[in-house]
């Protein structure tokens, strides 16, 4: 099975802590074909060095892409390595994000919203049957706001908050209460050309399914989209590649002929 991982974090994600030539030596172990490193750059902490979750991104970035290509050129034999960036919160700083995106020139624009204006990060709310709902309109208002924007590849793990849900609780998310706005994001997707993510950290944890799910993963195809990138997240040498052949099957049961992976904005096919 041809495997490409198109999310990765290394030591240049504030939350990763393995070096970017150990990950490739890892992809090439375990047979994948091409990986996209992506690390973090969330807008908020652009210039902020008071946040401790927010490193100085305009330094690391760069690091992480001059890393990536180095060792791109290492390995090049034995695998294809891409240079990608998540980026985080787009719309919150526009200036903030255009500088982002001209730090480097990357392969791969993964956009990705992991908290709402006036909130912190989902990772850290508490959910309960009172507010889930509230949450998780907040949550698709912003992401609605980031397929406006425009200015990514593909769009990371489209339920963010559901991971952290299912972690927590016992709570069973109802979608159908945001069936509109979802429709509109994956219209949206749909009509620029836009690529879904299936994010697959989640299949061997509590949610036991990928981000984007099933059923919007049908949406997006019912309403003509085709363009899907696999992605599994990984923040550790053992999670790299980690269930994508289970993001491949399902892409399989739903009729979904290939998936894609980036090489400078432009999209690459891998039949399935």
């Amino acid at each position: 099975m041809y495997l490409c991982d198109s999310h990765i974090h290394s030591e240049f994600s504030f939350d990763g802590n393995v070096p970017v030539e150990e990950m490739i030596k890892q992809g090439i172990e375990k047979g994948i074909s091409v990986i996209t490193i992506t690390d973090h750059c969330d807008v908020v902490g652009i210039g902020d060095k008071n946040n401790e979750f927010c490193v100085v991104l305009e330094e690391v970035i760069p690091k992480s892409v001059a890393e990536t290509k180095r060792a791109a050129q290492l390995y090049k034999n034995k695998i294809k390595v891409l240079t990608g960036i998540e980026l985080g919160e787009p719309t919150h700083f526009p200036q903030k994000t255009e500088f982002a995106l001209g730090l480097a020139e990357f392969d791969f624009i993964l956009a990705s919203t992991h908290e709402v204006r006036n909130r912190k990060d989902f990772y850290f709310l508490e959910y309960n049957e009172d507010n889930i709902d509230i949450l998780l309109t907040e949550y698709f208002n912003e992401q609605l706001e980031v397929v406006k924007w425009n200015g990514f590849d593909s769009l990371a793990h489209f339920d963010y908050p559901a991971r952290y849900i299912a972690e927590r609780t016992d709570l069973k998310i109802d979608y159908t209460k945001h069936n509109n706005i979802i429709d509109e994001i994956l219209k949206i997707l749909v009509k620029n050309n836009k690529a879904l993510e299936i994010n697959t950290s989640t299949i061997s944890k509590p949610l036991a399914r990928p981000m984007a799910d099933r059923d919007i993963l049908n949406r997006y195809k019912e309403f003509g989209g085709c363009l899907i990138t696999l992605g599994s997240d990984a923040h550790k040498k053992e999670e790299l590649g980690r269930d994508l052949d289970k993001g491949i099957e399902l892409l399989k049961s739903l009729g979904f002929t290939s998936y894609y992976y980036y090489e400078k904005h432009n999209p690459i096919e891998v039949k399935i």
